[in-house]
């Protein structure tokens, strides 16, 4: 399994752990008038998108790690 898979799977278990912790949130405070689906979708997409590029960028920086030392160190 490579470094993106991984990283993906990790950011789906985030996701879901974000968005329960959301919904508690949203339950718990249930005098506020805000929509129970519509919200919590947006703010869930929000840091998936988030998430997924920091994962992009992470899975680059270790794949790419070996070329950027040798470039860097190159006598």
């Amino acid at each position: 399994m490579d470094i993106f898979s991984l990283l993906l799977i990790i950011l789906f278990i985030a996701t879901a752990i974000f968005y329960v912790v959301f919904f508690s949130f949203v339950y718990y405070w249930h005098a506020v008038k805000m929509t129970y689906i519509i919200v919590p979708l947006l703010f869930t997409f929000e840091f998936f998108a988030i998430g997924f590029f920091v994962v992009c960028i992470a899975s680059l920086i270790v794949q790419y790690y070996p070329v950027f030392l040798s470039l860097i160190f190159r006598q």
